[in-house]
């Protein structure tokens, strides 16, 4: 085999369509793979990943709550010193997410994976000669992403719930009857 590779869809999702894809797209490029199934707990994760030796760790989740529960798995794999990579996958997962939520809790690489296909590429990358090389190209576009989701965060200029109700235009009643003779109503 390649390498060994844990799947597993987080806690509180029952997704495993793509999990599943994910599993005979790695299988078919010689990486032995374990199954953990639906609904597992982060802790669960991250022991059986430890105990088989797995080279990386691969999260699934279909719903929103399963990005919250991967940064479970992600703290846990932090608080407990491991360096293994994760895949992260699924339908609200996202490069940006990845970037600016999930990488920054995880001293170890996190990496998005767009589909199934993706995982292998991934996988292989992280295994062959160029791994250093892929692990400085995946921190650089993290990186690239952080900033420009900082950048476009401080172009909206939001304003707290109470500055923009106090600059909301309030009508008066000559503006509201104005506004009924406008469309011939009687307000």
């Amino acid at each position: 085999t390649v390498g060994r590779f844990v799947m597993a869809t987080v806690k509180g999702d029952v997704h495993d369509i793509g999990k599943n894809i994910v599993s005979v797209v790695v299988a078919c490029n010689g990486f032995e793979v374990k199954d953990l199934g639906v609904m597992v707990e982060a802790s669960k994760i991250v022991d059986e990943a430890v105990a088989w030796g797995a080279d990386a760790i691969g999260l699934s989740g279909l719903i929103t709550p399963s990005l919250d529960e991967m940064i479970r798995v992600l703290r846990e794999l932090e608080a407990r010193g491991e360096q293994i990579p994760v895949i992260v996958g699924g339908a609200t997962t996202s490069a940006v997410h990845t970037a600016v939520k999930m990488a920054t809790e995880y001293s170890g690489v996190v990496i998005h994976s767009r589909d199934a296909s993706d995982n292998a590429r991934i996988l292989n990358r992280l295994m062959g000669e160029g791994r250093e090389e892929y692990l400085a190209e995946v921190a650089a576009e993290q990186q690239r992403l952080r900033e420009e989701f900082e950048r476009e965060q401080s172009l909206r200029n939001l304003v707290q719930l109470k500055e923009a109700r106090r600059r909301a235009h309030r009508k008066g009643v000559e503006e509201i009857d104005a506004m009924g003779k406008e469309f011939d109503v009687d307000l």
